[in-house]
C-alpha cells in the first residue's frame, strides 16, 4: 500500500510542473501588460522610459523561460513573489485568504455529502412517489440555479425579511450557513441524483436479491447491501465536488462580502497582478491534484484490486 501511495504521489509532481509552466506562459502571452497596471497603481504616468524601468524592476524584460526558471526556484521554497500592486508577500496573503475560504469550502463539502446522501436515499427508497418527486424537483432546481443568484435570494429571505442570519462578513458559524449552502446547492443536487441512480441500480442486483431471500429487509438491507456499493462511485464525485466548491466560493464570497480568496483573486485579475494570479491558479491545480490523489488512495483502500493492479 505504501508503494502504491508513493507511486501516485510521485506521478503528481510532473503534472504540477507541466500545469505551472502552462499557466505561466499563458499569463505572459495573454496580451496584457502588467507593467502598465503596476505604474497606474503606483500613480506614475506611463511613458516609454517608465514602462521599460517597470519591466526591468519586475523581471518582465527577461525571456519567458528565464522568468519561469527564476519563479520555479523560488516557488520550490514556497516563495511565490510579491504582488505587483500591493507589494505584499503573495504566499502570506494566499495563506490568510485561503484559510478563510477553506472553512467555507469544507462546510459546503459537509452539506454536499450529508444532504445529498439523505435526498439520494429517500429518492431511491420512495421511487416514483411524492418524496422522490420532491427530490427530483430539488435536483432540477439545483443544476439550473446560479449560485450567486441564490446568494442574493438567501440574503433577501433570511437577512432582510426575517433577520435570522448575518448577510455579510465572517467570524462565526452563522456567517457560514448561507454562503455554504449557496456554493454547495448545485453539488448537492448532482450528488443526490447520482446516489439515487446508483442505489436503484444496486437494488436490482443479484446480491441484494439473495439478501432478501435470506430474510434481510428494511434499512438493514439498504445500509449493508445497497448503500455500501452505491457509495463507491460517490468517492470520485466528492473529489470533483471539492474543486467545484472552491471555484464557486470565488464568486459567492463576493456576494456575501466574505473575506476569502475570491475577492482577492478578482482584484488581482482586474489589475493584471501576475504573481497573485499565478499563485492562485497553482493553488487551484494543487487542490485538484491532491483531491484526485486522495480519491485514488481511498479507492485502493476500498478495492484491493486497484493497488494490486488486478484487472
Amino acid at each position: 500500500m505504501k508503494k502504491y501511495i508513493f507511486k501516485r504521489t510521485l506521478l503528481a509532481i510532473p503534472i504540477l510542473f507541466v500545469v505551472s509552466l502552462f499557466i505561466f506562459c499563458m499569463l505572459r502571452l495573454n496580451g496584457t501588460d502588467a507593467a502598465m497596471s503596476y505604474l497606474n497603481a503606483s500613480g506614475i504616468t506611463p511613458t516609454k522610459e517608465s514602462l521599460a524601468h517597470a519591466r526591468a524592476e519586475l523581471g518582465l524584460d527577461k525571456p519567458i523561460l528565464t522568468q519561469y526558471s527564476i519563479w520555479l526556484k523560488d516557488a520550490i521554497k514556497l516563495d511565490l513573489g510579491k504582488s505587483y500592486i500591493t507589494g505584499r508577500d503573495v504566499s502570506k496573503d494566499i495563506g490568510y485568504y485561503f484559510s478563510n475560504s477553506i472553512k467555507l469550502v469544507l462546510f459546503g463539502l459537509f452539506l454536499t455529502f450529508s444532504l445529498s446522501l439523505l435526498f439520494g436515499i429517500l429518492g431511491a427508497i420512495y421511487k416514483d412517489k411524492f418524496i422522490d418527486l420532491l427530490v427530483r424537483i430539488f435536483a432540477f432546481l439545483g443544476v439550473s440555479t446560479p449560485n450567486f443568484w441564490l446568494g442574493f435570494i438567501l440574503i433577501s429571505i433570511f437577512s432582510v425579511h426575517f433577520s435570522l442570519l448575518p448577510p455579510f462578513g465572517s467570524g462565526t458559524f452563522m456567517h457560514l450557513i448561507m454562503p455554504g449552502f449557496a456554493i454547495s446547492f448545485m453539488s448537492i443536487a448532482i450528488n443526490a441524483r447520482f446516489i439515487r441512480a446508483n442505489m436503484l441500480e444496486n437494488i436490482s442486483s443479484r446480491h441484494v436479491m439473495y439478501a432478501k431471500m435470506r430474510g434481510v429487509s428494511g434499512f438493514g438491507l439498504i445500509l449493508k447491501h445497497v448503500l455500501k456499493n452505491a457509495l463507491l462511485p460517490v468517492v470520485t464525485a466528492m473529489g470533483m465536488h471539492f474543486g467545484e466548491l472552491v471555484g464557486a466560493a470565488i464568486v459567492v464570497e463576493n456576494v456575501f462580502a466574505y473575506p476569502g480568496i475570491g475577492s482577492y483573486i478578482i482584484t488581482a485579475i482586474i489589475s493584471n497582478d501576475y504573481p497573485v494570479i499565478l499563485a492562485f491558479m497553482l493553488l487551484f491545480s494543487v487542490i485538484f491534484i491532491i483531491s484526485n490523489l486522495l480519491i485514488d488512495i481511498s479507492y485502493a483502500f476500498i478495492d484491493p484490486r486497484i493497488r494490486l493492479g488486478v484487472k
